[in-house]
């Protein structure tokens, strides 16, 4: 006798909607990507993060159309131009190739204790442990090459010890603590992101065509290079040095190697990452001066995202029917 079949819930369908748009994004970043890659190894990397997208898409796919749920419109081969020139550097893509695992690594791990039935746990617990896999296979990559940038090295305490007051949560007055390692690390991952997508959003802002779109890409600039200098500013003043990537270019090339839909895409889900990072970062920081430094962060780039950044990008949307996204409103 055969099994009834739970219909998804709203969860299940959100979050694979979301993780089908974005692998149908990655497939066209990656297949241009290695199309003008030099390094062999790299290269590789490239490959299979591309064919790990293309799994994954295969697989939603497949749990939607069992269920006779309309298959989202992702992007196609007339958002990405193979044969553009060069916009991005080798060493470039590893540190893209950092982020975006370590992202999905987050996404499907955050959405797997939301999933009721079997056959989408096995399909986001696959998703985990193959992230987690490329992640690793890229840090390999660069550890080798000698561009992966760790965070700050501290030395070890000789023992541990209680929080015994509540000066430890000072930041604004006298008895200020130092930072400490959770801190120092939020700190960094926040200078990592923010350095990376700065990268992107000036390649991508080289080459939009809108006048519109690009306004939304420089104006990205400005808000994560303020956002750099204040986080560097912290960590200098606590004698701890703001370690960056670096090792990576970005070409003069303006012609584009993808449509405008797909880099407006790629840039507000890098921005609905960063905020979800500040809240992480949040969470673990006692330190008052370190949270409000943060929670102001967090404000201004649900403002822009929300107000500006993100709106200036949806009215371009609209005013193009070329230039669509599909969503699932429910």
């Amino acid at each position: 006798m055969e099994k009834t079949r739970m219909p998804m819930t709203s969860a299940e369908i959100g979050n694979l909607w979301m993780a089908y748009m974005a692998n149908s994004m990655g497939c066209k970043v990656l297949s241009y990507f290695n199309r003008n890659v030099e390094d062999e190894q790299i290269g590789k990397v490239i490959s299979d993060n591309q064919k790990a997208c293309q799994v994954n898409l295969a697989r939603i796919k497949e749990i939607f159309e069992k269920d006779h749920f309309p298959i989202p419109i992702g992007f196609t081969d007339e958002d990405v131009h193979l044969d553009a020139p060069r916009l991005f550097s080798d060493t470039y893509y590893l540190y893209y190739l950092k982020m975006i695992t370590g992202l999905g690594s987050i996404f499907y791990t955050i959405a797997l204790p939301t999933m009721a039935r079997e056959d989408v746990r096995g399909f986001i617990t696959d998703a985990i442990h193959v992230s987690a896999k490329l992640f690793n296979e890229v840090a390999d990559v660069m550890l080798e090459k000698g561009v992966y940038v760790r965070p700050p090295v501290i030395p070890y305490p000789e023992h541990a010890e209680f929080v015994e007051t509540t000066s430890f949560f000072n930041g604004f007055f006298s008895g200020k603590r130092p930072l400490n390692s959770a801190e120092i690390g939020q700190l960094f991952a926040n200078l990592e992101f923010n350095t990376i997508k700065i990268a992107l959003l000036t390649g991508f802002s080289q080459v939009a065509q809108s006048q519109t779109i690009r306004e939304y890409f420089y104006q990205g600039i400005k808000i994560n290079k303020s956002q750099i200098g204040r986080v560097s500013n912290m960590m200098l003043q606590e004698n701890i040095p703001p370690a960056i990537p670096f090792g990576f270019t970005v070409t003069n090339s303006t012609t584009p190697p993808f449509s405008d839909k797909l880099m407006l895409f790629h840039v507000s889900n890098f921005s609905a990452a960063k905020l979800r990072n500040f809240g992480d970062s949040i969470a673990v920081s006692p330190r008052h001066d370190l949270a409000r430094v943060l929670r102001r962060k967090k404000r201004t780039a649900w403002k822009v995202w929300m107000e500006t950044h993100i709106a200036d990008g949806f009215f371009a949307f609209v005013r193009s029917p070329l230039s669509r996204v599909s969503v699932c409103v429910g």
